[in-house]
């Protein structure tokens, strides 16, 4: 439990740090697993170089696993190509369940593309895919999202 709480602290820091920092944004996302399972969140990205972006996010289930919030953060390095910005990252993150179901580490992979009708919002759509360690096992499966990001 440890581990969920520094890592909750440390994307809330990153949260928080962004919101002054270079070029940033939050947004909202929404996302579906193949087995139907919704998952409602946010994020916020930080621009760390023109070419590299963090990105912190969260989602909670909304239904099925009641409870279930996946927490992440990832590095996302980009190609610009106004109006279009395709990305391809890697993240670390932790599911967090409460029981029966337990806790996992998670690294992700995502890729998708970042569409930009205006300077300040941005529409997101994206893959990504879940590498899931919990209990001794491993589990994994993509989860489809698309989302609006309003930078600053």
């Amino acid at each position: 439990m440890r581990q969920a709480i520094a890592l909750a602290l440390l994307i809330g820091l990153f949260c928080w740090v962004s919101i002054p920092g270079m070029s940033s944004g939050v947004g909202l996302s929404a996302g579906i697993d193949p087995t139907g399972l919704w998952l409602i969140g946010a994020l916020t990205e930080l621009s760390i170089t023109e070419i590299v972006d963090l990105r912190a996010q969260i989602g909670f289930a909304t239904q099925e696993i009641e409870g279930l919030m996946l927490v992440s953060l990832s590095v996302l390095p980009h190609l610009s190509l106004p109006p279009i910005d395709p990305f391809a990252g890697i993240g670390l993150g932790i599911a967090l369940t409460p029981p029966p179901f337990s806790t996992g580490w998670i690294v992700e992979g995502s890729a998708g593309v970042r569409l930009a009708p205006a300077d300040v919002v941005s529409i997101i759509l994206q893959a990504r895919y879940l590498l899931r360690w919990t209990a001794g096992n491993w589990t994994s499966g993509p989860i489809f999202e698309g989302g609006i990001l309003i930078n600053f």
